[in-house]
């Protein structure tokens, strides 16, 4: 189905005024030929659950994809683990629910994530002590310019840190499918010390990974803001890391020796949230956005904000994190 002049804002978590050009939706294999060399002269944006992108204009002079296609099946199976290829368009909070609901760990710790399984994958999502290259097998994708398929394994999709190839990409290609390797086998992963200090004051035997997966969901829901009553994205930006070196200078700078931060292969991981609460920006309030009070690292619209304004708090408060600190916070949201 072809629209035009459509309007996205009930499709974007954070709840912004955008209308686009032309929307494109796509449901089936079949819906593919819809995409004509004159269309794909414009640009091109694919939008999945619409939790992790903003529009920075109310207008975009564009095409939107909406992927839209559904299903899950079982690959193959045996006494140990399954593989499972879910559709790109298929509910992530739905797909895990179910994967849970059948026993299947790995995906438990993802609980009550908003998007979609295609656009999980784009971002590489983690939380709670897991990412979710952790499962994936591999990626196919569509590439409407040259109609090519393609599948790419775990490794080829060069996952990193709220990152994988999809989110950059030189050439369009549209996440089609994934498929996941879960465990029938217990696999408990309580490494988050919210969620194991969660299950400890509860004093829960964890079994399954329902239980996990509904812990996280009690966790989630008691720290960050509903969208449907404040617009927002979740994480705005990614946990900086720096190296020992620079550690060692913030430390001297701020005059403190107890910051929230840990090893990672690549250097030093900080607290995005600390930096932005320590920075004055927490609960902070500027038009009709702001920092939420409970959590410092999502940007929440309060109602009636443009296009332009998260973009532009975000352009303020990497611009102090940088003035007070020397680092340079990245934001975790895609700006189009």
């Amino acid at each position: 189905m072809i629209y035009t002049d459509y309007n996205l804002q009930p499709l974007l978590t954070f709840n912004t005024p955008c209308i686009a050009r032309k929307v494109i939706e796509i449901q089936s294999e079949k819906d593919l030929d819809l995409l004509t060399d004159q269309m794909l002269n414009d640009r091109i944006v694919i939008l999945s659950g619409g939790s992790n992108i903003l529009f920075e204009k109310s207008v975009f002079e564009g095409t939107v994809l909406l992927i839209r296609n559904q299903g899950v099946r079982v690959i193959k199976e045996d006494s140990q683990s399954v593989v499972i290829q879910a559709q790109a368009g298929q509910r992530w909070r739905d797909f895990v629910v179910d994967c849970c609901n059948k026993g299947w760990w790995g995906v438990e710790n993802l609980s009550a994530i908003y998007g979609n399984v295609g656009a999980v994958c784009v971002q590489n999502i983690g939380a709670y002590g897991c990412e979710v290259k952790d499962t994936v097998l591999d990626c196919t994708t569509y590439n409407p310019r040259t109609k090519h398929w393609r599948t790419y394994t775990n490794s080829e999709c060069d996952f990193d840190y709220r990152y994988s190839i999809f989110k950059y990409p030189k050439e369009l290609e549209i996440i089609w499918s994934v498929r996941f390797l879960l465990s029938k086998q217990p696999r408990i992963n309580l490494t988050y010390k919210a969620l194991y200090d969660e299950v400890a004051r509860q004093n829960i035997n964890i079994t399954t990974p329902l239980q996990v997966s509904q812990l996280v969901t009690h966790i989630r829901d008691s720290k960050l803001p509903n969208p449907q009553e404040f617009g927002n994205c979740g994480s705005f930006f990614k946990n900086p890391v720096i190296s020992p070196q620079e550690f060692v200078k913030l430390k001297t700078c701020i005059g403190e020796e107890n910051i929230p931060a840990f090893k990672t292969d690549k250097g030093i991981k900080l607290s995005a949230a600390w930096l932005i609460e320590r920075d004055g920006w927490k609960g902070k309030r500027v038009g009709n956005v702001g920092m939420h009070s409970a959590q410092a690292l999502v940007m929440v619209n309060y109602g009636g904000a443009s296009s332009e304004e998260p973009v532009d708090l975000s352009n303020k408060i990497i611009a102090s994190i940088k003035s007070h600190f020397g680092i340079t916070l990245q934001r975790e949201v895609h700006i189009i």
